[in-house]
C-alpha cells in the first residue's frame, strides 16, 4: 500500500509545478537543471521499466516523464526561446549581421 501511494505522490509532484507555469506564464523560478536532471531520470526509470516488464514502473515514470517534459519545455520557450527570437530579429539571420555589418 505505502508503494502505490509513494507512486502516486511522486507520479504527479510535477502537476502542481506545471499548473502554476502555465496560469502565470512564468518559469523564472524553476530550475533548469533540476528539470533536465528530473525528466532524464524519469526516462531512464521507465526505460528501466521496459527492460524488466515492470508495469508499474512504466505507468508511473511515463506520466511523470509527461508532465516533467511539457513544464522542461515550457521553461526552455518562456526563458530561453524569447532570448534567441530577439536576438534574431535585431542581429539579423544567426547573429551573422553582428559581426559582418555592412558600416
Amino acid at each position: 500500500m505505502i508503494g502505490y501511494i509513494a507512486g502516486a505522490l511522486t507520479t504527479v509532484a510535477f502537476a502542481p509545478q506545471l499548473l502554476r507555469a502555465l496560469t502565470t506564464k512564468s518559469t523564472k523560478d524553476v530550475s533548469l537543471m533540476m528539470l533536465i536532471c528530473s525528466t532524464s531520470g524519469m526516462l531512464l526509470w521507465m526505460l528501466h521499466g521496459i527492460l524488466v516488464n515492470d508495469s508499474a514502473l512504466i505507468v508511473t515514470n511515463s506520466i511523470s516523464f509527461v508532465l516533467a517534459f511539457l513544464l522542461l519545455g515550457l521553461k526552455i520557450k518562456n526563458d530561453y526561446l524569447g532570448f534567441v527570437l530577439n536576438f534574431s530579429s535585431k542581429y539579423g539571420e544567426s547573429g551573422k549581421d553582428l559581426f559582418f555589418s555592412k558600416k
